[in-house]
């Protein structure tokens, strides 16, 4: 047996052996005979499984799948009814819409092997998530290698027989880009340490021979960041795939260089509901352990852990001459009868019920099972099952100046929307940007369109010197704004009737809605803190406006050259692909800015997303760290969590910092978009509005709040009533604000 080949071994065939025996309840179907397989004859004996399930034809495959089980796959992956009842009744309600030589439900499922050109790019972006494990003992030397999968931003999943241990894992790196490029000269590789101490969670080969371990963020080299590799999550539900359906999987097959056994590749059997494994025809070696194995929607639907092997009736493993396989042949002369891999649904069951995690692997893992990828699905266009969607493509049309305000400024729409300022600027010369249409459903197109250029970063550069002179906080001038704002307001009416008051004063005077953009509206003045630098609202770190404007302009310029490649490619037809295209951009390269109420809760839509009233400068990781956890007000906050960022387990997070901050922020958001953050019980509850009236209690408000209270003001035209008349808080009844 090589040395360096670790995917299989006696004792793994021993287990999969007994498990083989669990699954069709009679050792000798690894040999041919069993009496549990659909549709097959019992006790057939001297056929092997491959032979049985071959005679089968790939139509009979897919018939052989319940009608339920038929239905909802085709729903899973966007069919309408009218196909779906055809499809699982035999109807001829579609005929003459397909090739009448072929059976409909293999005509769907896709077995002519026809397939939209976007299925390439789904796999180049599935591929590049893949990277060859290099297995080193704890001394450092070289053990072998297998194949695993990135699964979120930070956790990658292999077999258990490939990192068996916290040591080994620790000893051992993941190579992604091993693999030829267009031009067949091998890509330059970029390796990752595993980091067990994060997290490192694994299932013994018995059971699921699952491993699933953190990655460094950083390369060993000063190359690619692990976020530009992405990540195939665990999206897949137990509709993920029929008998008879096709499956590719990616692989380091024997170590070497990445491959794809793609598509002809029939699953064997349809596994019932509660069924842990999947069986599969494949071409895999050793090495390929630990390889994701793909739907036609590139949905990861198993981890490959092992080959089927053909046994005689006391278990030994066999030749394909029919002799009884010894250790020193290799695992190149056993035969191979079918491949097994482990379902990502039973993964997850397992990821959701690790035990003992303290709140940072928490994160961790909530992390991989809420990143779901929306599945690439075809797309009817009006229910006539084309697959293929409708574009349409829409033009503003030139118009006359439709609006003039009181600080003189006009816009014309004349295919583009252009403000001209006359008279002194919102913000230090740079006139606001309106954005009242871009939400989370708006196209890859209108997104670029949206992102800042290269001018508007110098442009805030140069804002960063004009700030130098200016008084930070005009107290004086303030008073005279405040009382000027609220003169229609009577503290003295009941908290109803105040929400309402108020709701419409701060929606009336939002007169600029601006465009999501930190870098211009954010830290070059709005942000500042007295002393000039930014302090990041979790975690009080101190960087210079230049600093996160530098930051701010390198991810930009990554999101535009992304952008643009997508809507090159095919892909970009498809709004599925292109929303889930987004996200993904969006989790990888995020600016150095937090929404104080998530993006997710408001669904991306204007004028949320660019209100500076909760926008405020933090690093990514925090922000990451954070995610889009409502706030919580721990007893035992005292203990350390991550860096400096707070503390956080399931639905619940608490700052190191900015409590009192980010509480008058989100009553604000209350006031402002009434019904926007209490969607779902995992955004607020009006229990939970005890804690943001707690902290705003607590912590006083700052000059620094005051300030930027003063210059949102200034840029929108509308204010934050907490800053202005903390004493407001038991006058106004927020509860409304849940909708």
């Amino acid at each position: 047996m090589n040395g360096k080949s670790i995917i299989t071994n006696e004792s793994l065939m021993r287990a999969t052996a007994v498990r083989i025996k669990n699954e069709f309840g009679n050792l000798s179907a690894l040999r041919g005979a069993t009496k549990n397989l659909e549709g097959l004859a019992p006790k057939m004996r001297h056929e092997t499984l491959r032979a049985k399930l071959e005679s089968k034809s790939a139509n009979e495959l897919l018939h052989s799948n319940a009608s339920a089980t038929i239905a909802n796959r085709l729903r899973r992956i966007g069919f309408t009814d009218e196909v779906i009842q055809s499809a699982t009744t035999g109807g001829t309600t579609l005929e003459g819409r397909f090739d009448s030589k072929k059976r409909r439900l293999e005509r769907l499922i896709g077995r002519n092997e026809l397939l939209p050109v976007r299925y390439l790019d789904g796999g180049q972006a599935a591929a590049k998530a893949v990277a060859r494990v290099v297995v080193n003992s704890a001394s450092g030397s070289l053990l072998g290698y297998g194949t695993g999968s990135m699964i979120s931003p930070s956790l990658i999943m292999t077999n258990n027989h490939v990192l068996s241990s916290k040591d080994i894992a620790g000893a051992s790196v993941v190579e992604f880009n091993y693999q030829l490029g267009l031009s067949g000269v091998e890509l330059r590789r970029v390796t990752f340490k595993l980091r067990p101490d994060l997290f490192f969670a694994t299932s013994p080969q018995d059971e699921l021979d699952t491993t699933i371990v953190a990655v460094s963020a950083e390369p060993n080299t000063s190359v690619n960041g692990l976020a530009d590799f992405g990540f195939n999550s665990l999206s897949a539900d137990r509709n993920e795939i029929l008998a008879g359906e096709s499956v590719t999987i990616i692989q380091h097959p024997s170590g070497n260089l990445k491959q794809i056994a793609l598509r002809e590749n029939q699953v064997l059997r349809l596994p019932n509901t509660g069924d842990r494994f999947l069986y599969y025809e494949t071409d895999t070696t050793p090495g390929s352990s630990g390889s994701p194995v793909f739907n036609d929607q590139w949905e990861v639907v198993a981890l490959h852990h092992s080959g089927f092997p053909e046994t005689d009736e006391q278990g030994r493993i066999l030749t394909p001459d029919g002799q009884i396989w010894q250790e020193e042949m290799g695992d190149e002369r056993i035969h191979w009868i079918a491949n097994e891999g482990v379902r990502v649904t039973a993964i997850r069951d397992f990821l959701s019920n690790l035990p003992q995690l303290n709140s940072a692997q928490g994160t961790i893992r909530d992390q991989a099972l809420r990143l779901d990828r929306s599945p690439q699905s075809p797309v009817a266009d009006e229910g006539k099952g084309t697959g293929v969607p409708r574009v349409t493509v829409q033009t503003s049309e030139p118009h006359r100046p439709t609006q003039t305000s009181a600080l003189g400024t006009a816009v014309w729409n004349i295919p583009l929307t252009v403000s001209v300022t006359i008279g002194e600027p919102a913000i230090l010369g740079i006139p606001p940007t309106v954005d009242p249409t871009l939400d989370a459903s708006s196209s890859a197109m209108a997104i670029l369109d949206k992102e800042p250029t290269e001018g508007d970063f110098e442009t805030a550069k140069r804002m960063i010197a004009e700030a130098q002179g200016r008084p930070y906080f005009d107290e004086t001038k303030d008073q005279t704004d405040r009382e000027a704002y609220y003169q229609t307001i009577d503290s003295a009416m009941s908290p109803m009737k105040m929400f309402e008051v108020l709701n419409n004063l701060l929606a009336s005077s939002h007169l600029r809605k601006l465009a999501y953009r930190p870098s211009t509206y954010l830290y070059p003045w709005v942000d500042l803190q007295p002393n000039g630098k930014i302090m990041s609202i979790y975690s009080n770190r101190i960087f210079s406006p230049l600093e996160l404007i530098e930051r701010d302009q390198e991810i930009s310029r990554l999101r535009r050259e992304r952008i643009t490649q997508f809507r090159a490619s095919e892909s970009a037809i498809s709004p599925m692909l292109e929303s889930a295209f987004m996200e993904s951009l969006e989790a990888q390269l995020p600016y150095n800015c937090e929404h104080v109420v998530p993006q997710s809760w408001f669904r991306k839509k204007a004028p949320m997303r660019g209100d500076l009233h909760h926008l405020f400068a933090c690093e990514s990781g925090c922000n990451s760290f954070r995610s889009n956890t409502p706030y919580f007000d721990f007893t035992d906050f005292n203990e350390a969590i991550r860096s400096d960022c707070g503390k956080s387990e399931t639905n619940k997070f608490e700052p190191n910092a900015g409590k009192g901050t980010v509480a008058r922020a989100t009553l604000y958001f209350l006031l402002r978009y009434p019904g926007e953050i209490n969607a779902t019980s995992k955004e607020y509850t009006a229990d939970r509005l005890n804690v943001l009236f707690a902290w705003h209690k607590d912590f006083l408000v700052t000059e620094y709040e005051r300030h930027r209270n003063q210059a949102i003001f200034a840029a929108q035209g509308n204010r934050n009533p907490l800053i202005d008349h903390p004493e407001w808080l038991d006058k106004i009844d927020f509860a409304r604000g849940l909708g």
